[in-house]
């Protein structure tokens, strides 16, 4: 293909809307990648890795989209959605969680977006790379510009869910840490143990013996007979 055909042609225009919705992508998964990390490593060291890939193939793609840089852009994005897809519908295939679906949210659903238009960019561009038809300036300032509109409103819809989910993630943890103290606390205030009392200070249950007309309690016998009266003096009973 000439040189002058190459900069001109919808193939290179697509592989520039792919390169574009890519670095998109990494950047969406660089902001989840710590919250990954503390959660499984190898979780975080996959969320890193494709990061770091569909940053670097962006750029390349950008100035030299050539058929193994189209072919490994379409593998790598569409393996990475199949395996978004499988995790929130049948669950991950390994890990901590295997099995369990995850939940869906926006960051997800924004990088699910731009690798799927990573796949269709990089196929139209693979597919019609030796083609010349001539794009005319405006028409491809017109499909950067709608292709960068594009990412940046997915990027920002994504961190703002992703940042807000790792955010949650903390606090819950933080919570859980401290909810055990809490409801000791709680059980401490709302809960009182009945006092025991000594046996040696119990009220005794056997009879109460009469001496000269009147009861001998456990102050008598202490006291010698001394009693406090209700006005608070105490009266000598001579025996």
């Amino acid at each position: 293909m000439p040189a002058q055909y190459a900069v001109k042609t919808d193939s290179r225009l697509a592989a520039r809307c792919a390169a574009t919705a890519s670095i998109g992508a990494a950047v969406i998964h660089f902001a989840v990648t710590p919250m990954h990390w503390k959660d499984w490593l190898p979780s975080g060291l996959f969320f890193a890795s494709i990061a770091v890939f569909q940053l670097v193939w962006g750029f390349i793609a950008w100035s030299r989209p050539t058929m193994v840089v189209l072919v490994a852009g379409i593998l790598g994005n569409a393996g990475s959605a199949a395996l978004w897809v499988l995790s929130r519908t049948a669950g991950a295939p390994f890990g901590p969680n295997a099995g369990q679906p995850e939940a869906v949210e926006a960051a997800g659903i924004c990088v699910l977006l731009l690798q799927c238009y990573v796949v269709m960019g990089a196929g139209w561009a693979l597919t019609r790379r030796y083609r010349t038809d001539e794009v005319p300036g405006y028409g491809r300032a017109l499909v950067l510009l709608g292709a960068n509109t594009v990412m940046v409103g997915a990027v920002t819809v994504g961190l703002a869910s992703g940042l807000q989910g790792h955010h949650h993630h903390h606090g819950s943890a933080t919570e859980a840490e401290q909810e055990p103290i809490h409801s000791t606390q709680m059980d401490g205030h709302s809960h009182h143990a009945d006092p025991v009392v000594p046996a040696a200070t119990q009220p005794s249950t056997a009879p109460v013996p009469v001496e000269s007309g009147r009861p001998v309690t456990d102050m008598n016998l202490k006291t010698g007979g001394d009693q406090p009266n209700a006005d608070g003096h105490q009266h000598h009973h001579d025996d």
